[in-house]
């Protein structure tokens, strides 16, 4: 079924927009992946764009239950961890993109490292070209966490709260999303020029509000590892 999926959705690419087909769940927890009205798909994205699987590569799938998807890094060697922001296609407000270090707090102090308003448009999303949001002054996209395990959060204006790495953070912090808290879907990183796999880092595919199409914003995290949840005592 997802390879038919793929070809109707790459036949649509052939026209001038970008193809928009209803995708299946990626495990029997996962929500239903489908683009909003008059928006890329995210399978096409991935695939187009970054040589990648929807299902295949996907590194977070939600199995079991929240506490048992991966959804925090630690950082990998020397120097800082990268967080890029490479695709806005949702909401055109101010958007917010930050980390926090993992902790049994109720709520972790959150570290905001950039933000911008920004929609990407679809001739650009066609190219891949010149797809980076312009970020705000003061952001910088460079962090150290040290050793210690940390997430990620985005932000958004309209809705004036924050979505996690942790679908667990989502479900205890997020009211509005929390019969919905799976929001970030994790992938190995390919450079979109040589399609090379990029050690160390990964593909964030963002979701922010109820429709599930994880293209709200796109992002890139280097110089780190998912790293598995830790067991139960």
């Amino acid at each position: 079924m997802l390879n038919f999926r793929k070809m109707l959705a790459m036949t649509a690419l052939a026209g001038s927009t970008l193809g928009m087909t209803t995708q299946d769940s990626q495990a029997p927890k996962h929500p239903v992946v489908q683009p909003g009205p008059s928006e890329p798909d995210w399978l096409v994205l991935l695939d187009r764009l970054y040589h990648l699987d929807m299902e295949k590569d996907l590194q977070n799938p939600m199995e079991l239950d929240l506490k048992n998807v991966r959804s925090l890094f630690r950082k990998a060697g020397p120097g800082p961890v990268w967080f890029v922001p490479e695709i806005a296609l949702g909401l055109e407000v101010p958007i917010h993109g930050g980390f926090y270090l993992a902790s049994d707090q109720a709520e972790p102090p959150k570290t905001e490292l950039w933000s911008y308003q920004h929609k990407s448009t679809t001739a650009k999303v066609e190219s891949g070209e010149d797809l980076t949001p312009p970020l705000k002054a003061g952001s910088r996209t460079t962090f150290d966490p040290g050793d210690q395990p940390f997430g990620l959060f985005i932000g958004n204006d309209q809705f004036q709260d924050y979505v996690f790495s942790e679908p667990t953070r989502v479900a205890s912090l997020n009211q509005r999303l929390a019969k919905q808290p799976y929001k970030a879907m994790i992938y190995p990183y390919r450079d979109r020029k040589t399609g090379k796999l990029v050690p160390n880092a990964y593909l964030i595919g963002w979701e922010y509000s109820t429709n599930d199409d994880f293209q709200d914003v796109v992002c890139r995290i280097e110089n780190v590892n998912l790293i598995d949840p830790k067991p139960e005592p």
